[in-house]
């Protein structure tokens, strides 16, 4: 099975069309994060001069929220809002669906 059906097949995705547009909403995601990235930690007052943990802290409260929000956007854009809405919850397992194999645990 070839890496393009092992994607149609994980992510539900029809055709070849639909897994091209989400890999280029992927890649225009990435590229723009970084530019609101080099926009923004200026303006926060994160500069080269300021220690490495701070600047590594100051970028992933930057980057994980504008990835997020980008990603919605360039998704809608592309015509794929319903497929990045659904990517979203599960990666932060917002999605409400128990797993088949998971126990019921007691209420506590």
């Amino acid at each position: 099975m070839s890496y393009f059906e092992r994607f149609k097949k994980r992510w539900s995705i029809q055709s070849n069309r639909q897994l091209v547009v989400v890999f280029v909403a992927f890649g225009l995601t990435g590229f723009c994060t970084l530019g609101v990235k080099k926009l923004l930690l200026p303006l926060l007052g994160v500069t080269p001069d300021t220690p490495l943990y701070l600047r590594i802290i100051a970028e992933v409260l930057v980057i994980l929220p504008a990835y997020q929000v980008l990603l919605i956007v360039v998704g809608s854009l592309l015509g794929q809002h319903k497929f990045f809405r659904g990517f979203l919850r599960k990666m932060f397992f917002l999605d409400r669906k128990k797993p088949a194999n998971s126990p019921d645990l007691p209420n506590c």
